[in-house]
């Protein structure tokens, strides 16, 4: 195979070199002739002269607080009294004080009743050492009746119950319920080492056999 021989004429290598020494002239000689292009001002600038400046003190006198002059007082008017004439002496006639009999006096009010604790306020909770069983009525039982029946009681200082009444209820069972409760016994609360009335509950079990 024959070697390609290349056109010199046509050989961008060798003019590369041509090329970047012309390029670089031309790029100076505007550099230069832009340089003396710009032309120097000389300017003067001339300060003006410092002026004479006097300061003058000026005393001024405090400012005197005017105080308002008190208001007039009103005018008093004359009142005409209703008699003329005013005696000296004044007797104070001696006047008798009647005394109700002690009899007659209203009764004293009555005494305070005692604070019921709720059951958990207690210090020392109230302890039953009787339940009275129930007594299963008739007609509950032969309608097949049972159930629970809830009783609020309130125990006093002695540990008898005081009141009683239904807190949940069963029908045909209640009365019963609270005639157990009303003969159940317990031994008191306390609070803070004293005997005191206690609200609780007790639920009386009614089953048939």
């Amino acid at each position: 195979m024959k070697a390609l021989k290349t056109n010199p004429e046509v050989d961008l290598r060798l003019k590369y070199k041509k090329v970047l020494e012309a390029s670089s002239s031309i790029a100076l000689l505007i550099l230069i002739v832009g340089f003396f292009s710009f032309k120097t001002f000389d300017t003067s600038l001339t300060l003006p002269d410092k002026p004479d400046i006097t300061i003058e003190t000026i005393e001024i006198p405090p400012t005197q607080q005017l105080q308002k002059p008190p208001a007039p007082s009103r005018p008093s008017i004359p009142i005409e009294s209703e008699d003329d004439d005013i005696l000296d002496d004044v007797t104070i006639e001696e006047t008798e004080v009647e005394f109700e009999p002690l009899d007659e006096l209203p009764p004293p009010p009555p005494p305070e009743e005692d604070e019921v604790f709720e059951f958990f306020a207690v210090s020392e909770k109230p302890v039953i050492t009787h339940k009275e069983t129930p007594v299963y009525p008739d007609l509950a039982r032969k309608a097949g009746i049972e159930g629970t029946v809830v009783v609020t009681v309130t125990i006093g200082k002695t540990g008898k119950v005081e009141n009683a009444r239904i807190f949940k209820s069963l029908p045909m069972l209640d009365e019963a319920a609270l005639m157990a409760a009303k003969k159940c016994v317990f031994k008191p609360a306390k609070q803070r080492d004293k005997f005191v009335k206690v609200k609780m509950n007790i639920p009386f079990k009614f089953k048939l056999k």
